[in-house]
């Protein structure tokens, strides 16, 4: 009876005495890939956190030279570059690529406000509204190829994390940096400087997890067969449009 069950259990188990890790080692290797990518996450969030720790040493958390806001410059750089990359690496994608990137580049340039005040106050709408215009134009021509790929970025994995960030950088940061809550939380020692701290250590966290999901959405772009691209989905949303 005993020799029956281990003969059972074999297809799994290696068995010396007591039964040990699968032959095939897959579980093995799932549970150490999970593990390094936790590690790396961690670090790179830890990372994050040595920023606003720098910047609050500092003194130095709302000036627009401050670690914090290059630091979202940068990753608002590098998450622009990223989805070109993916509209260059999977036409797939591309026409829902190129509506992120043009709409992180809107944002960079919004960063880029108390720059621009250099020309004149409130200039930053200029070029804001003409990368606007660029990017809407072609996605608006190709209506029904636009709606498809959005379609398809939209049943990514990557699209989670994207659709998380995004709702922490436009409504969470934003309700959490009210000054009516850091007033009422402080009292008579508010201090506007936290206030500043907790709103832009908030962003700086969201274009951090934006640019993974762009480099998530890349790595699926040089592997096809890991986007979801169901026919159910190009056929529903080929009959949902008007014919053209």
């Amino acid at each position: 009876m005993r020799d029956e069950i281990y003969g059972r259990a074999d297809r799994f188990y290696q068995v010396e005495g007591d039964m040990t890790l699968p032959r095939s080692s897959c579980a093995a290797r799932a549970v150490l890939k999970g593990a390094g990518k936790f590690f790396a996450v961690a670090c790179y969030l830890a990372g994050i956190a040595g920023i606003i720790h720098y910047s609050v040493a500092a003194h130095n958390v709302a000036s627009e030279s401050s670690l914090i806001e290059l630091s979202q410059l940068l990753l608002l750089i590098l998450t622009v570059f990223t989805f070109r990359r993916v509209a260059k690496f999977n036409p797939t994608l591309g026409h829902a690529a190129k509506l992120m990137s043009g709409f992180f580049l809107v944002l960079m340039i919004r960063e880029l406000d108390a720059t621009l005040d250099i020309v004149m106050h409130g200039f930053w709408k200029v070029p804001a509204l003409l990368v606007t215009g660029l990017t809407l134009w072609p996605a608006i021509k190709h209506g029904r190829d636009t709606f498809t790929s959005l379609a398809h970025a939209l049943s990514a994995k990557s699209s989670t994390m994207l659709i998380v960030a995004l709702g922490l950088l436009l409504v969470y940061s934003r309700l959490f940096g009210m000054g009516e809550l850091w007033e009422q939380a402080m009292g008579a020692m508010y201090v506007r400087d936290v206030k500043n701290i907790a709103e832009e250590s908030t962003e700086l966290v969201a274009y951090s997890l934006i640019w993974l999901s762009a480099l998530g959405y890349w790595l699926e772009s040089v592997k096809p067969g890991h986007i979801a691209t169901p026919a159910s989905l190009t056929h529903s949303a080929e009959h949902d449009l008007p014919a053209q």
